[in-house]
């Protein structure tokens, strides 16, 4: 038997080791890549956010103070705060009191101070702002901008600038954000392409083995609904993770900076308040799940029993099963009812932890106001309403990140079922050092074949024994389809024999080359028998054949009248999914893909389509030509071409029931008899029983 490579299945057994989804998309890609052009431009929305919170606050101050200056300050005061605003604003009256030097109280403690200078003014802009900001460490940034930008020293015009200023901001954030989801997507994009290059590859290796069908639409489910699934939650998954982490924390910032102690005593509650929701929707999801699962399970156990009516009757077991039916009845009413019980207790459950987390919030806002109305010198009411903000938007930003390990699971759970697949290893490989094949010419013969089909655990081949004699045409039948199938697919190792083996001339085919082997025995079938491209391009089938090569093989295989009437002859494209092209049409045609190549064994499975009598006459007269000379065995589906082969080898139950031409058998083979009745007596159904 062939020897895999050993590199190979290390490879494969230390990939399954790892993690579906981190197989697919490990951490360290969404720091290269078209991620990591995200993660730039997820830093880059932070600050915007940061600055878009600065601004509003900004805005908030000038909505409040509306410009307006109203403060009794010390001459020190007074002179700074003319600095601040580059111009004159004390009174003329007071101008002697402000130059007066610094009073100190303990120097003079007989003297009294001297007396407060008014500033009033109106319409001045950020100026209340820059004033009550003065001692932040962002103060200086505001006063330099309130010295340098003249429409900020006005209210409406610094009204107007914040706004432009916000709405620029917000469009730039937006702006970035679309580039970080553009990245997201693309790096997604990418993962899903990889992974359909590698469920191309890995149908390459396992589509050849699929005998049922089932492989091939396992893979194109994976290949299409799967991939396609893991693609979004993929783009989901690296949105969020580049983008709200970043967001969290510059939020987090804004609120420290707004006021440290207040952050400190909003932080716990918050948190506390976070983890009682989170605790109670996943409590209350679990009891719906564990009761829905219980109910489902019963209620599916008194469903089968609606399919035992037959075997209850016959042997006389209607009381018992009628116990037995109306226990597991009440057994899904009780899970149901503790399911009701379940929401309903969850419900209320959910009422009062939003009714504490409402509790906690009001008091802790009620603290805040309190803290405000005492003319707190560290705490504003725009710097109260920005706050609040920062912690509405961390909440918010917080419950949207903490669905990342969801979407990473449900990721994950797809990329199980994708790395399922691809982590099979093909039955069928080169054997190590594989000899040249010659092509058939004495005798092809299986000894002792057994195979059991891979999906279904079906055996279809039980030491099958067959000689076939080069030069000869046969036609392979089956009781079940898959046997004789099965049976002409191991010839060319399109399956790998669970013991036996396949000899042509002496040789051993499993230790053959596989090019040598299947470039001298074809298996032609109709079934996804259209490449995209030309017809040309179709029987070339990527080999090296010239125009009158390709044009003798066609009309061999009497496909050229039909593609010369097509608009653009063998230049035709075609398209495998949108063609013109009939089921004989297309059965020509892969005839003369097989046909240039002149090969020495010919399997050809007719298709199942109804044929017009033109494409019969027409298939006769191939045959009588590429037969000739040739071993070519038919997986029948006319009689025409069961009475014109040498011999019919019948399978059945895994093994040659019987074998011989059509006129001997039809005489002396029941189940050949049998088999002939089934498939070709257009009056088969009037003896069927009525169902």
């Amino acid at each position: 038997m062939p020897i895999l490579n050993f590199q190979f299945k290390s490879t494969i057994l230390s990939n399954a080791a790892q993690r579906p989804f981190d197989r697919a998309f490990a951490n360290r890609d969404l720091f290269r890549g078209a991620a990591r052009v995200g993660l730039f431009w997820s830093i880059a929305s932070a600050l915007l956010t940061l600055s878009l919170f600065a601004v509003a606050g900004l805005i908030l101050g000038l909505c409040i103070h509306h410009g307006v200056v109203s403060l009794e300050l010390t001459g020190a005061d007074a002179r700074r705060i003319e600095k601040l605003a580059n111009e004159r604003l004390v009174p003329p009256e007071f101008k002697a009191i402000a130059d007066l030097p610094p009073f100190d109280m303990q120097a003079n403690p007989s003297a009294s101070p001297p007396p407060l200078i008014p500033i009033i003014r109106d319409d001045t802009g950020l100026l209340p702002t820059v004033w009550n900001r003065r001692d932040r460490w962002y103060g200086p940034l505001i006063a330099w901008a309130y010295q340098n930008i003249p429409t900020l020293q006005a209210t409406v015009p610094a009204l107007v600038t914040l706004l432009l200023l916000g709405a620029v901001l917000t469009l730039l954030r937006m702006g970035c954000i679309g580039q970080v989801k553009r990245s997201a997507r693309r790096a997604a994009l990418e993962m899903s392409a990889q992974l359909r290059r590698n469920i191309y590859r890995s149908n390459l290796r396992l589509g050849v083995e699929d005998l049922e069908g089932h492989t091939t639409e396992r893979a194109q489910k994976l290949f299409v609904t799967e991939t396609e699934a893991f693609q979004n939650h993929l783009f989901e998954y690296i949105d969020r993770t580049l983008r709200l982490p970043a967001e969290l924390v510059v939020i987090f910032v804004v609120a420290l900076l707004i006021n440290p102690l207040l952050t400190i005593e909003w932080l716990p509650p918050v948190i506390l308040c976070w983890y009682l929701l989170f605790q109670g929707n996943a409590r209350a999801l679990a009891a719906r799940r564990l009761a829905a699962d219980r109910g489902n399970h019963e209620l599916q156990v008194l469903a089968d029993s609606l399919g035992r009516s037959r075997l209850i009757r016959s042997y006389g077991l209607e009381q018992a099963e009628q116990e037995l039916f109306h226990d597991h009845l009440e057994q899904y009413t009780r899970n149901m009812k503790l399911k009701a019980r379940a929401q309903d207790d969850t419900l209320w459950l959910r009422i009062f932890v939003y009714m504490a987390v409402v509790a906690v919030m009001v008091f802790l806002l009620f603290i805040t106001l309190v803290q405000l109305a005492t003319d707190s010198p560290h705490l504003s009411l725009s710097e109260v309403l920005v706050f609040l903000a920062a912690v509405v938007a961390l909440i918010f930003t917080a419950r949207e990140l903490m669905r990342v390990p969801r979407i990473r699971q449900e990721a994950s759970d797809i990329a199980t079922r994708l790395f399922q697949y691809l982590d099979q290893i093909p039955q069928v490989s080169q054997a190590v050092g594989a000899r040249f094949l010659n092509p058939l010419a004495k005798r092809l013969q299986i000894e002792q074949a057994s195979f059991t089909a891979p999906q279904s655990g079906r055996p279809l081949l039980d030491k099958l024994d067959l000689i076939i004699d080069a030069n000869h045409t046969y036609a392979l039948v089956g009781i079940e389809p898959h046997e004789a199938r099965a049976a002409v697919m191991a010839i060319p190792r399109f399956i790998e024999l669970k013991s036996g083996r396949v000899l042509i001339d002496g040789e051993d085919v499993a230790w053959a080359t596989l090019e040598s082997l299947r470039s001298e025995i074809i298996f032609v079938t109709a079934q996804a028998a259209i490449f995209p491209g030309t017809i040309l391009d179709n029987i070339r089938a990527g080999g090296e054949f010239t125009l009158q090569q390709c044009t003798d093989a066609a009309k061999e295989a009497h496909a050229h009248q039909f593609i010369v009437g097509l608009l653009n002859g063998y230049e035709t494209v075609l398209d495998p999914r949108d063609h013109q092209l009939n089921e004989g049409q297309i059965f020509q045609l892969a005839l003369a893909r097989a046909l240039v190549r002149r090969p020495a064994l010919l399997i050809l499975e007719e298709p199942v389509a109804a044929l017009d009598d033109d494409t019969k006459a027409l298939l006769e007269d191939t045959y009588d030509r590429i037969t000739p000379g040739r071993t070519v065995i038919f997986l029948p589906q006319r009689l025409a071409t069961l009475k014109r082969v040498d011999e019919i080898i019948v399978v059945g139950h895994g093994r040659v029931e019987a074998q011989g031409p059509h006129s001997i058998l039809v005489k002396d083979s029941p189940i050949y008899r049998h088999w002939e009745y089934l498939r070709f007596n257009e009056f088969r159904h009037l003896s069927e029983p009525s169902r």
